[in-house]
């Protein structure tokens, strides 16, 4: 679960955000209310216990996730999903690098200095992130276990 709410708040990120520098401000807007309209059900959800509806009763406490496991991995999934995302629906290369945030001016500095063919060690970085984040996003920091 976690790691389908890690997706559902990445992709209705970044693809709004690339669709509208690609001109598509109305498929961007659309995309934007969605993802704004489950979040604010989820949050009322949480608060008014309606959530409680859709747990599990016998549930193992010692297998849950630690919070610091899902951010973690949540943020690893972002670094490698967000950006590959956000340039595609802008019509950009795949592993573009601007010039106008500081982290894209230190990967500039980064590249620049080292002579490392950028797409190839993004594409890697990215890939590892990935494996990382969906792997502590589903709990298998410990390995896989098959009774949950």
């Amino acid at each position: 679960m976690n790691l389908l709410i890690a997706l559902f708040l990445i992709l209705f990120e970044a693809c709004p955000e690339g669709l509208s520098l690609a001109g598509y401000k109305g498929l961007a807007g659309g995309m934007e209310f969605i993802f704004l309209a489950v979040i604010t059900f989820v949050m009322f959800s949480y608060t008014t216990g309606a959530y409680r509806i859709f747990t599990r009763r016998n549930t193992v406490l010692s297998l849950q996730p630690n919070i610091l496991t899902v951010l973690g991995g949540y943020v690893l999934l972002r670094f490698a999903i967000f950006d590959v995302i956000h340039n595609w629906c802008a019509g950009l290369p795949l592993f573009f690098i601007g010039n106008t945030k500081w982290y894209d001016q230190i990967w500039q500095w980064f590249f620049a200095w080292s002579g490392i063919a950028a797409d190839h060690f993004l594409f890697m970085f990215k890939l590892i992130a990935l494996l990382i984040g969906v792997s502590w996003l589903m709990g298998w920091q410990n390995g896989i276990i098959k009774d949950r």
